[in-house]
């Protein structure tokens, strides 16, 4: 009798707490009502699905943080993105119509913060973020000189993330110019992301090549690396960038009328595809914590990504691809403060000195490094 009371007592108290985390305000989120969403393997592949939700994360979709994304524009009407947008700069024409004829801005803003749960289309990894729509890209390409102002624009303006999808070799005419411009940025604490080329080699691709700039390559569905992808030490993350289904715009534009990609919505390849799956995820972690520094939301993504290829870093995947569940369920990576390496360097000196009294013969080899010069750089 004794045990059919406990039996009793526990299924009470089961269905109790059942009730009780199904209760308003309890409830575990659904998937979100986008039709289009089984078309986004890479949605689910950094587990944006998880990161959706969970009751513990959910509440981190990228609200109050802007994305400047440098490319060509935007679709402003379209449907799925038009409450992501503000205002941004056409580098271009000098002017502030960042309407997007070519489709590959906006493709890339979609995977970003594409609006979620409005039944239309497709789901957005940081779908709360702000998207602000700097124009450097046209279909001629783009200037480096117009890149260097879109930098320091975004900076000006309040954006914590710049997303630059596309690249070229540098010019030594610019190259101290473009490089000084992504470290104000970075100082100011913009974190800066790049794709890395569709070369297939490990030749750098610039703006990506810059040490303050988080480099992407591209994976495919089974997560091996895109054929075209280009790799090397300076690649920090892998993402997906095979099949990536996104917005397109919803009137002809380049991508639409000469290589016959659809209207509203398609899929299109490159490291320029997955820049913004690693864009997105930074923005879920900025949104959880609003003061991290470019290192440490890079450290952090480091910490929580899920390693490719060989055990730990390789010149493929990087560290690996990032994961938007993990990367705001775990701990931020604190930065710490550098050491004065000048006064490391002046004690190993002095030491040298009074232990050896040798005399110090300093010789200096001098290689010249031949540069392509390039004054252009293409969307990637």
């Amino acid at each position: 009798m004794r045990h059919l009371i406990l039996k009793i007592i526990l299924v009470i108290l089961v269905l109790a707490f059942s009730a009780f985390s199904n209760a308003e305000g309890f409830k575990t989120p659904s998937l979100p009502n986008d039709p289009d969403l089984p078309k986004q393997w890479g949605w689910f592949a950094i587990e944006a699905d998880k990161s959706y939700t969970s009751k513990y994360t959910s509440s981190y979709r990228g609200e109050g943080i802007v994305i400047a994304v440098l490319d060509t524009g935007i679709d402003h009407n379209h449907p799925d993105l038009k409450d992501n947008i503000i205002k941004g700069w056409n580098f271009v024409d000098g002017n502030d119509n960042t309407t997007d004829l070519d489709g590959h801005g906006t493709h890339v803003s979609g995977i970003i913060a594409a609006t979620v749960n409005n039944g239309i289309g497709i789901a957005g990894i940081a779908p709360k973020a702000k998207i602000m729509p700097l124009k450097v890209i046209s279909e001629r390409g783009g200037s480096w000189l117009d890149l260097d102002g879109a930098i320091r624009y975004a900076t000006a303006n309040g954006a914590k993330i710049i997303s630059m999808s596309l690249g070229g070799k540098m010019s030594p005419a610019f190259t101290l110019s473009t490089s000084l411009t992504i470290k104000t940025a970075y100082y100011n604490n913009v974190t800066i992301i790049a794709a890395a080329g569709n070369e297939g080699t490990s030749s750098k691709l610039y703006p990506a090549a810059y040490s303050n700039v988080i480099s992407v390559s591209a994976i495919d569905k089974e997560h091996n690396k895109a054929e075209f992808s280009n790799y090397g030490r300076h690649i920090t993350f892998s993402a997906p960038g095979v099949n990536i289904y996104s917005t397109m715009p919803t009137y002809p534009v380049f991508l639409t009328t000469e290589y016959n990609y659809s209207q509203n919505y398609d899929y299109l390849n490159g490291t320029s595809m997955a820049c913004p799956f690693v864009t997105g995820i930074a923005a879920l972690l900025l949104s959880k914590y609003p003061d991290l520094t470019p290192e440490m939301v890079k450290d952090t993504m480091i910490a929580q990504a899920f390693d490719l290829g060989g055990y730990g870093f390789d010149p493929y995947f990087g560290h690996g691809l990032p994961n938007a569940y993990k990367a705001i369920t775990g701990m931020p990576i604190p930065e710490f403060e550098a050491f004065d390496i000048s006064i490391f360097a002046t004690i190993v000196v002095l030491i040298i000195l009074f232990s050896t009294r040798a005399r110090i013969v300093k010789k200096v080899s001098y290689s010249p490094i031949i540069h392509t010069c390039k004054t252009r750089f293409m969307p990637i």
